[in-house]
């Protein structure tokens, strides 16, 4: 597993690159909410869920709300001063997380969306106190993150980079920027 730095020259945000795609996690992210393509096709394939639960009956103010979202999600992530204080967008995923002190399993969304919640999701392993890093993310148009294979994924990378830095004797930010030298 690779880890990037979101940000050059910071150690606060990092995010999952597999090598056998073009970018990391969090920038195939933006790239897939801002693809007009991208969001026809997943609206068109989950229109019960996108009018069942968040109650938007056209594709094109489906389309409209993700990319305008998306745009609010990344200045709360990538810009000064709010990348500072990520602790106040990321929240624990589940009430088991909340329990939990080292490598907490993460969300991000923007909060204080207007019209409708918002259905974007970030979601990181949290290493400590306003340092995450990026496992991937998903248009979450259900109440659970197992109703949907999409969001299934989602959690399991969770999983998988948890497990993978526990593995690796990596508990806090020390620990792992020392992890990505050796690396």
């Amino acid at each position: 597993m690779k880890f990037v730095r979101a940000i050059s020259g910071y150690n606060h945000l990092w995010a999952v690159r597999d090598e056998a795609k073009e970018a990391d996690e969090l920038t195939l992210l933006f790239r897939k909410w801002s693809n007009v393509n991208y969001l026809l096709d997943f609206f068109l394939a989950n229109l019960d869920d996108l009018q069942g639960f968040f109650r938007v009956e056209r594709i094109s103010d489906a389309i409209k709300d993700t990319m305008e979202d998306a745009r609010e999600l990344e200045r709360l992530i990538l810009d000064f001063p709010y990348t500072e204080r990520l602790d106040g967008l990321f929240h624990p995923l589940s009430l088991s997380d909340n329990r939990i002190h080292e490598l907490t399993r993460e969300k991000a969304r923007n909060w204080d969306r207007e019209r409708h919640a918002s259905w974007l999701r970030i979601y990181a392993i949290r290493v400590e106190p306003n340092v995450y890093i990026i496992t991937g993310g998903a248009i979450k148009l259900t109440a659970t993150m197992q109703d949907r294979e999409h969001t299934q994924m989602e959690l399991n990378k969770l999983n998988i980079c948890r497990n993978y830095l526990q593995k690796n004797g990596i508990f806090d930010k020390d620990s792992f920027v020392d992890f990505i030298e050796e690396d």
